[in-house]
Parts: C-alpha cells; sequence; structure tokens
C-alpha cells in the first residue's frame, strides 16, 4: 500500500503498524526542520561569513526554549489550520529556493516553520510573538541598514536638530548637522537598526513569557517603536552635543552610552509588554486560526487527507526535492572586468595598470549587476563598480570584507588632499597585513556619498543620476 491510500483508508497508520498519533511533537517539528534544511544552511553561512550580524540565533534561541519549556504540553492532536499552513508554505519555500532571492524564500521558510510550531503549541501561546522571532532569526540587519538605514539616520537627525537648537545653532542637510559651524555626519552605527532588532525581540520573548494574548501584543507594537526611535534620538542627540563642542566621546563612552541606552529601552519595552492586560482583553486565548477553517479541516473527509500522514508526505517531498537539487547555499557568479567599459588610465597623476579580479573582488563581483575592475597604481589597490541603476547588489565594503574573514575597525568619516570625503576603515586578518580602506560613490554629476543607503534612495528618488562608480581602495597600513 501507499502512503497516500495510508493516510486516506488508515490516518492513524503508517507502514509497518506504527500509529501516527503516538509520534511525538517533537518528531514532527524535526522533520519539517530538516525539509527546510536550505534555509538553515543559507543562515549558517550567513553567521560564518560574518556578512550579517548574529542576532538571530538569539531569536532561533527563544523559540528552541519555548518549545523546550513547553515540551510536556505539545499537542498530540495539532491544530489542522496550522498543519496545513505550514505545509503550504514549507512547499513554497522549497520551490522559491534558487528562485527568489534568498532572504525572501528565507521569510517563507521561517514563517512555515513558525506555522508548524503554532500547531503543536498550546492554544494559550500568541502566534504573533512566535512569527515575530521566527521572522527576527533571519539574517536581516544588513538588509534593514541598506534600504532604511538612510531614512531612519535622517529622522533621528531631524529629531536631534530639534533636541539642540536650545542650546546650539543647529542646521540640516540630509543625515548631516551643521553645529556651531561644525559638521557632524549621522553615520550607519546612528540609523539604531540593532536597537530596532533588540527592541522588537524582547517584546516578542516577553509576551511570550508574560502569557500576552495577541491582541495585547498588537496593540502595544506602536509603544515600542515610539521607545526604540526615543532612545535612538536621546542617544544620537547627546553624542551630537559633545561634537558639535569639539569634545567627542572616547570610544569607550560612546559604546557606554550606546549600550546604557539600549538597556534601558529593552527595560521600558519589557515593563510595556509584561504590564497585565485589562480584563476584557484577558478572555481572548489567542489569534484564531480562522475558525471556519478549523471547522472545514474537522470534516472525517479532510481530516484524513490533512491529517499527520500527509504532513509527513510534504515534508518528506520538500527535503527529497532539496537533496535531489542539490541547491546551492548561494549563488556565486563572479563577473568578468570585460573590455565594454572604459576604465581611467590614471588616479590622482599616478597611472593606473589593471590587475585580475582577487579574493575580496570575486566577492564584490557575486551576482553584481554592473561592470567591475581591479586597478593598481603600485601602492594601493582600486577596485572599480559601475552600475545603470539602483540596486541592492551594490553591497558597502565592510560588508564584503567581514564575510572574507577580515575584522573591521576604525570605521570614520576622513577627506583626502583633494577634500574628497570617503569612508575609510581599518580591515584585518588573523596574522595577516591590515589593510586601510576608503570608498565613496560618485554619480555622473560628480555627487559623492559615503554611504550605500543614502546613494540607494537618492538615486531611487531621482535626485542623483547615472550611471553612478563606486571607488574602493585598499592601501597596506
Amino acid at each position: 500500500m501507499n502512503l497516500a491510500y495510508i493516510a486516506f483508508a488508515h490516518p492513524r497508520v503508517i507502514d509497518g503498524g506504527i500509529r501516527l498519533d503516538r509520534v511525538p511533537a517533537a518528531a514532527w517539528l524535526a522533520l519539517q526542520t530538516v525539509a527546510l534544511w536550505p534555509t538553515w544552511a543559507w543562515m549558517a553561512a550567513r553567521v560564518q561569513d560574518g556578512s550579517d550580524d548574529p542576532l538571530g540565533v538569539l531569536a532561533i534561541a527563544g523559540l528552541v526554549a519555548l518549545v523546550v519549556s513547553l515540551r510536556n504540553e505539545l499537542r498530540a492532536a495539532p491544530r489542522l489550520g496550522w498543519l496545513l499552513l505550514a505545509s503550504v508554505g514549507t512547499l513554497a519555500a522549497t520551490a522559491a529556493h534558487g528562485a527568489l532571492p534568498p532572504l525572501l524564500s528565507g521569510l517563507v521558510a521561517m514563517l512555515a516553520w513558525a506555522c508548524g510550531l503554532l500547531a503543536f503549541l498550546p492554544r494559550r501561546v500568541a502566534a504573533l510573538p512566535v512569527a515575530g522571532l521566527a521572522v527576527l532569526a533571519l539574517p536581516l540587519l544588513s538588509s534593514l541598514q541598506f534600504y532604511a538605514g538612510y531614512p531612519l539616520r535622517v529622522l533621528t537627525a531631524e529629531a536631534s536638530r530639534w533636541l539642540l537648537m536650545p542650546g546650539f545653532e543647529v542646521s540640516r542637510e540630509g543625515s548631516t548637522l551643521l553645529v556651531d559651524g561644525r559638521l557632524v555626519i549621522v553615520d550607519a552605527p546612528c540609523s539604531g537598526v540593532q536597537m530596532v532588532w533588540l527592541g522588537y525581540f524582547t517584546a516578542c520573548a516577553v509576551a511570550l513569557w508574560a502569557r500576552r494574548t495577541d491582541r495585547t501584543f498588537l496593540a502595544r507594537l506602536p509603544m515600542v517603536g515610539l521607545l526604540v526611535l526615543a532612545g535612538n534620538v536621546v542617544r544620537n542627540a547627546v553624542l551630537v552635543a559633545f561634537e558639535g563642542a569639539g569634545e567627542p566621546l572616547a570610544p569607550w563612552a560612546h559604546g557606554g552610552l550606546g549600550l546604557l541606552v539600549l538597556a534601558a529601552v529593552c527595560a521600558g519595552i519589557a515593563k510595556a509588554m509584561a504590564r497585565p492586560a485589562a480584563p476584557a482583553g484577558a478572555a481572548s486565548a489567542g489569534l484564531s486560526m480562522l475558525p471556519w477553517l478549523d471547522r472545514w479541516l474537522a470534516n472525517r473527509f479532510v481530516h484524513r487527507i490533512a491529517h499527520k500522514a500527509a504532513f509527513a508526505g510534504v515534508m518528506a517531498v520538500c527535503a527529497t526535492l532539496s537533496l535531489a537539487q542539490n541547491w546551492p547555499v548561494r549563488a556565486t557568479a563572479p563577473l568578468e572586468t570585460g573590455g565594454f567599459h572604459e576604465w581611467p588610465a590614471e588616479w590622482d597623476g599616478a597611472p593606473l595598470r589593471p590587475l585580475a579580479l582577487g579574493e575580496v573582488e570575486q566577492r564584490f563581483a557575486q551576482r553584481f549587476p554592473g561592470a567591475i575592475a581591479r586597478l593598481t597604481d603600485g601602492e594601493g589597490v582600486f577596485v572599480l563598480r559601475q552600475v545603470d541603476r539602483p540596486t541592492r547588489m551594490l553591497h558597502p565594503a565592510a560588508d564584503c570584507y567581514r564575510a572574507l574573514g577580515y575584522q573591521i575597525t576604525q570605521v570614520r568619516l576622513e577627506r583626502d588632499a583633494q577634500e574628497r570625503l570617503w569612508r575609510c576603515f581599518a580591515a584585518q586578518r588573523k596574522k595577516g597585513q591590515t589593510l586601510r580602506v576608503c570608498e565613496r560613490i560618485v554619480d555622473a554629476e560628480g555627487r559623492a556619498f559615503t554611504d550605500t543607503s543614502a546613494w540607494y534612495w537618492s538615486a531611487a528618488a531621482g535626485d542623483s543620476q547615472g550611471p553612478w562608480q563606486a571607488v574602493t581602495v585598499a592601501r597596506p597600513m
């Protein structure tokens, strides 16, 4: 007898007389986890190569801790609405892997995994915090910094300007503040992206710990955003005030202030989320998973098809397809330094000669939708990248160096002898040479950007015209 017949005629039995209703919930969750292995492999690779902050591990640990703490309460009979969504989502994630960007297919996979958890968790566990932790488990921060970093910095800079106006003469242009004649740039770390992640992680974790309902959790989410924004504005305003006064804080004090504000913000979020709900909302157990769908799935005929045997079959198919296709964790399609683009023959009077792409440049070239070249003036190595449209694939140099195992330190803005502004950092490998790397992006009219997020939004809004050339210079220190 095949699995489909057994699932229809004997929904509790599989081949060999094993009763499906006696298989523990942990085994079903493990089966779905295995079926989604391409997503886990991609996430693990991102953690290992350093191209994104590994904060997602905290979210996964939170979900694992939730399951372990409720291991004696896991449902023997899963909620079929969530089980159906888990099956459909896992199939969709398997089909999307390789066809969609890894982050999008990973989002589908993690939401499907969250649905699988909710099928076996007690009904009193709220669904939205579980889904929130599943999303936060993804390597999101570099993408958030690219897309949301600049708008958040502009918002932070404007709010900081209002706070500083009583004691300073302050004006703003973009994410740059002019404080009593001193130019202060609200840089990428000041966007608050990490504070946003940690704030929402705190909200999800505390909501699950305090057994808040989905209605209560959803009602208090706006407070989370306000606390994060307020904390980032206060931190940035203090730092800008010291910079504007000509007395910038030492690195240890800068970091200490950031940690202090972060602790205060997370404590405020935890207090707000842990506060008992009003009696009227306490009766709501959790997100009702489409009651009509649960009633429909309770039909005996449909129940036989959609119950555990079908779920096991779907997970087995997904795992088999992933293994059979042997999909890579991430695509690597380095570009050639084609002759269709004319690169400069000199830089600041020094002649340039072409070089073959090296390890760093191969990393730059992965799925890069433009032209790329590697040149040298005899001392430093120049990497020139040109694009004709706004694209996420114009990665910051620091991300590529981190992904290759370099430690990034001493990040700051610098002006060269020609008064050009660059974003610079030190890149060092263990037992390797330390490099001083500087980068900037220049548009067709000569306007320069030191931040990829600022460039992206300016180009997307039509304020900056292409083609654009990103220049990265690496010199030994």
